[in-house]
């Protein structure tokens, strides 16, 4: 009887985890191999429009999110230019440019797998067999996208039994920033 709650509640965490490769098809474009877009390339701070989520969240605010330290980053604007660079594959460097001058920067980890970064993959179950479930996940992905642009991608999911009835809440939010060429062209 035991064994049956066991694999019960197994069945039931795995069933409802969201893969991080199916969060990344969720793009306008499909992700392409990290190979430049992570080398110091630069890209606008403002989300490209994507119907039908209209969010105006910077790059800067959805990044400097995962960072370790907390300390205070200055305000960078929609128009500044944001630059990538990973370093060693589990560290995300982030510097902001504000009129060709750099005015803020700092390092965020990842995990550099396939096509993508991941920002953000938590995943809690408290499981006590018939009586109680609970799962929690969060994920956060970051892509370069074929079309040369970044995709940001985050989930959340939370999900709660007891006993035999059970409710769930889940949410997600996807932005794509363009690539910027030269910082000169963002000011015109």
């Amino acid at each position: 009887m035991k064994s049956i709650y066991v694999i019960l509640t197994l069945a039931i965490a795995l069933s409802a985890c969201t893969s991080t490769r199916r969060l990344s098809n969720k793009f306008s474009e499909k992700p392409a191999v990290i190979f430049r877009q992570f080398s110091g390339a630069m890209y606008a701070n403002s989300p490209t429009p994507i119907p039908p989520n209209r969010s105006t969240t910077s790059l800067w605010t959805n990044l400097a999110h995962f960072r370790q330290e907390k300390q205070n980053l200055p305000e960078v604007g929609d128009n500044a230019v944001i630059q990538l660079t990973l370093e060693k594959s589990n560290s995300l460097t982030v510097t902001a440019f504000q009129d060709e001058q750099q005015i803020a920067r700092f390092d965020t980890p990842v995990r550099k797998r396939g096509k993508y970064l991941i920002l953000e993959n938590k995943t809690r179950t408290i499981p006590i067999p018939v009586l109680f479930f609970s799962l929690d996940e969060h994920k956060t992905i970051l892509a370069p996208l074929e079309n040369g642009s970044i995709g940001f991608y985050g989930y959340e999911s939370e999900t709660l039994m007891i006993l035999f009835m059970g409710a769930s809440k889940s949410g997600n939010f996807i932005h794509e920033y363009r690539p910027i060429e030269h910082m000169s062209c963002v000011h015109k």
